[in-house]
């Protein structure tokens, strides 16, 4: 448990602690594995910090060399000038001729002073369908390669191509302005963004303790470097602890760790990183891996920046979205870092797949054997097409293929200029066929579900022209008119009017109708007034009657 010892990558392994078992300060020291150490940490500083000095190779043994064209690169950091280390994107179109198959392949060869620190895949896909029309693999390192793999999404189409996209690191500093990609059978000159090739990164030192992570060539593993500047180191020594974040997506420490130093001049970095002997330092792992605490002693008093370099595992399989952190104590000094796993590459394609229908024609009915010998024209056009309609000549029984038009199309089709022929006239025509839909105005149409077409049957009926028989004219009865005899009008009867014999009164003169009216006036105007006496004389009476 209280061991030390040389890991993979050459990295120091870790001791593991179990929590409130004492710490120990210092390693076993080796010699010999110390110089080893150092040598190697030599080589994968200057490695790392210069990036790869091995010119690039020639592209990479593919199908469709040349498939690649209209490279670009963008700085992923804004404008201004590539920094060496920074990220840049690198995008491009790509095209294969018709009949690839899947399996085939196309690529390039990236410029040496680009380099990627961990291999990487992904997919070009059809943006319509989502079918993936290549797989993408980039190599990890420098000057790397990329190798895409044709999927059987491509066969049977024509025009086949699109675009693609990946990033890289500015590894290796230029004062060009441009650089090569090896595209197989040329080799294309890009631009770089900005202006003064790919420069220097600031040698100032960083005044505070700082934390950075990312993802290495090996699925899962998180590599993480915690920067302590010269101000931080008290004589000779400093402590950090280090706690995964919770929340976040699972992953725990590997143990593997290094430390590595640079000098410092006047506030500035300057020549080249080394590693530091591992008999400097002691790191002790939780039992959980879930925390660390390192401790380094018995380093020079002051001038050297240093960087503690350690990784972590996911527990599952990484996909994008995934967020993985983790945050240090450097002395007092709390600094965090978080990593997101992104897509590293992507692209999109298609192609376009045709199609036709084939039509035969045939004849039924009492007089089809009298127009097998007639040719007939068929018309037909692409809906939704400008293009104008295409027609063709139809034998019978001799299937006739169209031109073709982009699978998806729907053909509209219709029989025209039916020939006259003595003793026949035509029935109803039809066309039939898979997924053949009936116009309603004479035209039929159909629209191929695949590149081989679809085969229809164009059907006549060939009838005997009818014999007419002419139906005689009766002859018209004529209905003699009948003679009417008027009615003669009868003459009116006048009857006289009767003249009233007078009245007359009891001694007097007979009384006309006159005098009558004004007797009777005469004799009703009395009986009122009398009426009237009689009611005052009683009601003055009562009266009367009662003051007693």
């Amino acid at each position: 448990m209280g061991k030390t010892m040389t890991g993979e990558r050459g990295f120091v392994r870790a001791r593991r602690r179990t929590t409130g078992e004492a710490k120990t300060t210092g390693g076993v020291k080796t010699r010999g594995r110390g110089i080893a150490a150092i040598i190697v940490g030599i080589v994968m500083a200057v490695t790392g910090l210069l990036g790869s000095a091995v010119p690039a190779t020639a592209a990479p043994t593919v199908t469709y060399p040349g498939a690649i064209s209209g490279v670009s690169l963008e700085n992923q950091h804004g404008g201004g000038p590539l920094v060496q280390w920074q990220n840049v994107r690198i995008s491009g179109t790509w095209t294969v001729p018709a009949g690839a198959q899947a399996g085939e392949t196309f690529g390039m060869t990236l410029p040496a002073e680009f380099s990627r620190q961990s291999a990487g895949e992904f997919t070009i896909a059809d943006p319509v369908t989502g079918l993936v029309m290549a797989n993408c693999a980039v190599a990890a390192g420098g000057g790397p390669d990329m190798v895409c793999t044709l999927t059987e999404a491509v066969e049977g189409l024509e025009k086949v191509g699109g675009t693609f996209w990946m990033e890289a690191r500015a590894s290796q500093t230029t004062t060009s302005e441009t650089v090569e990609f090896d595209l197989g059978d040329t080799v294309e000159i890009v631009d770089l963004p900005g202006d003064g090739g790919v420069v220097p990164e600031d040698p100032a030192e960083q005044e505070e303790p700082y934390k950075y992570g990312g993802e290495t060539a090996t699925d899962g593993l998180l590599k993480w470097v915690i920067g302590i500047p010269s101000g931080y180191v008290h004589e000779g020594s400093f402590t950090i602890t280090d706690t995964l974040d919770a929340g976040l997506t699972g992953h725990h420490y590997t143990g593997d760790v290094k430390l590595v130093q640079r000098a410092v001049v006047n506030g500035a970095l300057v020549g080249d990183a080394s590693e530091v002997d591992p008999s400097t330092y002691v790191i002790d792992l939780a039992d959980d891996g879930r925390s660390f605490e390192f401790v380094a002693s018995g380093l020079p008093a002051g001038g050297f920046a240093y960087e503690l370099v350690y990784f972590t595992q996911a527990d599952a399989p990484v996909a994008a979205g995934d967020i993985f952190g983790n945050h240090a104590i450097v002395d007092t000094f709390e600094t965090s870092a978080t990593h997101t796993v992104v897509e590293s590459g992507g692209g999109d394609g298609s192609g376009v797949a045709y199609t036709t229908f084939s039509i035969t024609k045939q004849i039924t009915g009492a007089q089809a054997d009298a127009v097998r010998d007639a040719t007939y024209t068929v018309r037909y056009s692409v809906k939704g097409s400008d293009a104008p309609p295409a027609t063709m000549s139809v034998p019978v029984g001799q299937p006739v293929v169209s031109a073709r038009a982009p699978l998806g199309s729907t053909f509209v089709i219709e029989e025209i200029d039916l020939p006259e022929i003595q003793g026949v006239t035509w029935g109803e025509w039809t066309i039939a066929g898979e997924g053949v839909v009936d116009g309603g105005d004479g035209t039929y149409e159909v629209t191929p579900q695949t590149t081989a077409g679809v085969e229809l049957t164009l059907t006549n009926i060939a009838n005997p022209v009818p014999v007419v028989t002419p139906t005689p004219t009766p002859t018209p009865v004529v209905t003699p008119t009948p003679v009417v005899t008027p009615t003669p009008t009868p003459s009116p009867v006048v009857t006289p009017t009767p003249t009233p014999s007078p009245i007359a009164a009891p001694g007097g003169l007979a009384l006309t109708g006159g005098e009558s009216g004004a007797a009777f006036l005469s004799l009703a105007f009395a009986l009122i007034v009398g009426g009237g006496l009689a009611t005052g004389i009683a009601a003055k009476r009562r009266s009367s009657t009662g003051r007693r």
